[in-house]
């Protein structure tokens, strides 16, 4: 018996993993075609029955984070020299992807603060959660963009990898103002200077996690 729910499980994660690599692609494009639709689509599915939630895409954290999966490995595929460069709690792959999934997460969750506080709404477990779905949405084309800029960059193709990247940033700003301008009521102005003023402390603060990190872990030296 035990065996036989052993096999079922097997089936249903071999199912589960097969599955990704349809609906991933198929999710992703669609966040980068209609941003704003899927935004709205993330926080519909949360009011759905929870095995019927994301039935013909991927959930926005999954998504998330098989898509920082993939760009560490990628890295690793261009890179590989780079694993030697850390050290510490950094050098093991989990605790990196773990530390890179919760930075990244920085973003969606101010972003699902500032919704929730333009829209004069409390924050509870319950607010949070339908916002938080949503921004992970409009989070990974950035994460995606930003992240192969960086490695180009450091692989030599300076201009290439800066353009993508800044195109990633152009991206996010303009859905995350689109966003705010329906979610919000806000006049195009107003939330424009609101993504701005989120990425202005967004931004440092994910590059000031980075290096408490990279100092707690030892793989980032203090000069002397």
């Amino acid at each position: 018996m035990d065996f036989m729910k052993l096999l079922k499980s097997l089936e249903e994660l071999l199912y589960e993993l097969i599955s990704w690599f349809l609906f991933y692609p198929l999710t992703l494009w669609r966040i980068v075609r209609r941003p704003l639709q899927m935004l709205s689509y993330a926080e519909r599915q949360l009011l759905e029955d929870e095995d019927r939630q994301f039935d013909d895409s991927l959930s926005p954290p999954i998504l998330l984070l098989i898509s920082l999966v993939v760009l560490h490995s990628f890295g690793q595929i261009l890179q590989p020299e780079e694993d030697h460069a850390l050290s510490g709690l950094l050098a093991d792959d989990w605790n990196l992807l773990i530390f890179r999934a919760v930075s990244f997460s920085l973003f969606p969750l101010l972003f699902g603060l500032l919704q929730l506080k333009l829209n004069k709404a409390r924050l509870t477990r319950t607010t949070f959660k339908p916002v938080f779905y949503s921004q992970c949405y409009a989070a990974v084309p950035f994460v995606v963009a930003v992240s192969l800029g960086l490695q180009g960059m450091t692989s030599g193709e300076v201009i290439l990898g800066g353009v993508v990247a800044m195109a990633g940033l152009l991206w996010y700003a303009t859905s995350e103002t689109l966003w705010l301008i329906r979610s919000a009521r806000l006049r195009p102005l107003k939330a424009t200077l609101a993504v701005a003023a989120t990425l202005i402390v967004a931004i440092p603060l994910f590059l000031l996690s980075a290096l408490v990190v990279g100092l707690a872990s030892g793989s980032v030296a203090i000069p002397n």
